[in-house]
């Protein structure tokens, strides 16, 4: 449904002067910020707009789902939601019945966070008491009409008579009469008829078929001993009552009534109320009598509370599908019509049985699409939706249904804490969610590690490597432009990636050679098999074990570990020089660790690399101490093979 177009207003002077454009910023917001429109045609120019301060503004939908105080709605509805598809893959052949008790579940979900917004509006003495207000009114309209979706597409009434529950709805919603009625019963003082609003008691509790009340009420008056009124709690007591559980067939049911009906009437026939006006009006109202009931209307009750009224006392057996027709008569009668509501008109369309019309009526409704998600999630799974399948309609009951859920879904993602049961929603949208998961995952802020740990765990859980691999990689890049870089390499191995983890490798060397220091040493010693996904990251967990038995003063270990980086294909070729360099130590140490031959493999690789810059003041260097190292390996073999001799 397409509402009224609403204008933004930027406060600024630039934008106002150069134009404006806008970008989206992730899941749900724009940057709008001041921009000169340039064409392809237009001239190379200096800007008439600058030097100037340029601001970005951020534009984002209000969403009132995002107040604290309805947290709990959100968190709560989304364990419902959850229990009604694990409800529905359990293939339960009583399915419906569990539907009915996840729906009246949802109502006291409803009801707890009317119940928490009316104490807080009590409390709140600041401005935002009035935005309190309005959210009341809109979650007792969603509660309203929930409740009388569930009575009329979800709870299944044998024999399709509604009238029951529908004054049990009027009930609810309009308590007055019941609380006062409490009220003057528990006084049960003389002369209780003087009470301002007893009368409109008695009567309210009628037009909501709360008969015995009304008997008990009227048998607090002063005058209940008197002939009309024990011929009206006679009446009253004698009315026939429909009962689907009752073993009545709705024929004989009728058959009582129109009988009771008669002998009523006959009663009023004879003046035998007339002395009484207030009864004389509720006897009357008894019996369908028309003008009584036009009387009755400047109580200003609602159509709908009017419309159970007359139907308990005039239609009683009246079924669902005859709901409709009924309700335009009852509009007409009170000349509700001009003045309707988008409550009223939600509520006859659900009278009217007209599902497309409700579901485009409560798309309306200012709470963010809560309401239209999770009601047209509960009627699709009671198969109520399975109608909206028409070649004039082109619409498809479960695409329906993932559109709002993917709406809804997206809605929450955008949120600092709420993505979690964002995801929740967009899991169980079997066409589109997987995708749209992946567009919106990539896209959360990195706020903090913990954040980033609980976006992989969701990303693993729905197998998403390239997501996982993505993080990591921003999470790397990150720490290595804050300095860490034991950080950045350990985010570098979580992602798998091996070109990747060379690069973050290729830091720490490149920070060895400029400074000389290996930077942490504790993660290079825990490597493990990792060290496989990358020949870079191999090379740099080699230098280190190098390092580490120098320091130990195993120098021929040391040696043979430097020998083999000299004779393998993964040393960079910006770290030769420093290899080449760190043989002249080893090569002038006092006890000889460089055999012969790893000497002239030393030398071949040195004259190999003796054209790099870095090398260009240390060959000469690398050839003496080679030399000499040479001299005492062979004189020391010599010996040694005399010796075997």
């Amino acid at each position: 449904m397409e509402g009224a177009l609403k204008t933004f207003t930027i406060p600024n002077e630039l934008c106002r002067r150069a134009g404006v454009i806008g970008t989206w910023l992730p899941i749900n917001e724009i940057g709008i910020f001041p921009s000169q429109p340039v064409k392809t045609s237009s001239s190379d120019t200096v800007s008439p707009y600058g030097p100037s301060d340029a601001s970005v503004y951020n534009v984002r939908q209000q969403v009132i789902l995002f107040e604290p105080i309805l947290r709990k709605l959100l968190n709560e509805a989304n364990g419902t939601f959850l229990s009604v598809q694990e409800l529905m893959a359990s293939n339960l052949p009583d399915y419906k019945s569990e539907l009915l008790k996840l729906s009246r579940q949802y109502r006291s979900i409803i009801r707890a966070c009317l119940e928490n917004l009316q104490d807080e509006a009590v409390c709140d003495k600041t401005n935002y008491k009035e935005e309190l207000q309005n959210y009341i009114t809109i979650f007792y309209s969603v509660e309203c009409i929930w409740h009388l979706c569930e009575i009329l597409f979800v709870e299944n009434i044998p024999g399709g008579v509604v009238l029951p529950h529908l004054l049990e709805w009027v009930r609810f919603h309009f308590p007055k009469y019941e609380r006062n009625a409490a009220t003057l019963l528990r006084e049960d003082t003389i002369g209780i008829e003087l009470q301002p609003y007893y009368w409109e008691t008695v009567i309210g509790s009628l037009m909501q078929g709360r008969i015995e009340l009304v008997q008990a009420l009227l048998q607090l008056h002063s005058s209940a001993d008197g002939k009309p009124f024990q011929l009206a709690i006679q009446a009253l007591r004698e009315m026939p009552l429909y009962n689907i559980y009752g073993g009545v067939s709705i024929s004989e049911f009728n058959l009582k009534w129109k009988h009771w009906v008669s002998d009523t009437q006959s009663t009023i026939d004879a003046k035998m109320f007339t002395s009484e006006r207030y009864l004389n009006l509720i006897m009357r109202l008894s019996v369908g009598e028309e003008t009584a009931w036009n009387d009755v209307q400047a109580q200003r009750e609602p159509w709908y509370a009017f419309l159970a009224a007359s139907l308990f006392f005039r239609e009683p057996t009246v079924k669902a599908f005859e709901l409709g027709q009924l309700a335009r008569q009852c509009i007409a009668r009170v000349k509700g019509g001009v003045h309707m509501r988008h409550l009223d008109h939600v509520l006859l369309a659900a009278m009217e049985l007209d599902l497309i019309q409700v579901i485009k009526e409560i798309q309306q409704m200012s709470e963010n699409g809560w309401f239209v998600s999770h009601l047209t999630d509960l009627l699709y799974h009671c198969g109520r939706l399975e109608a909206l399948q028409s070649d004039d309609t082109n619409l498809m009951g479960g695409r329906l249904r993932e559109c709002f859920l993917l709406d809804y879904g997206t809605l929450l993602m955008g949120h600092n804490s709420l993505w979690q049961v964002g995801l929740n929603y967009l899991d169980h949208c079997p066409t589109e969610g997987l995708s749209t998961i992946k567009l919106l995952l990539a896209r959360l802020p990195l706020k903090s590690e913990a954040r980033t740990h609980k976006i992989i765990r969701e990303a693993h859980k729905r197998d998403m490597p390239q997501i996982i691999q993505s993080i990591c990689k921003v999470q790397a890049m990150n720490s290595a432009r804050n300095g860490r870089m034991g950080n950045a390499l350990t985010w570098a191995l979580k992602s798998q990636d091996g070109a990747f983890t060379s690069l973050m490798a290729d830091k720490f060397l490149l920070h060895y050679k400029g400074s000389g220091i290996l930077l942490n040493e504790d993660l290079l010693d825990n490597l493990g098999s990792s060290v496989l996904i990358s020949d870079r990251l191999i090379f740099l967990g080699k230098y280190f074990e190098f390092h580490k038995e120098y320091r130990l003063k195993n120098y021929k270990e040391a040696a043979n570990i430097l020998i083999s980086l000299l004779a393998s294909k993964l040393t960079p070729k910006y770290f030769w020089d420093t290899l080449l360099c760190d043989a002249i130590d080893l090569l002038e140490n006092n006890v000889m660790v460089i055999s012969s031959t790893y000497t002239f493999e030393l030398l071949r690789y040195l004259e190999e690399k003796c054209d790099l810059p870095e090398l260009k003041d240390k060959v000469g260097l690398i050839r003496l101490g080679a030399a000499r190292n040479l001299s005492r390996a062979l004189l020391y073999e010599i010996q040694y093979d005399k010796k075997d001799a």
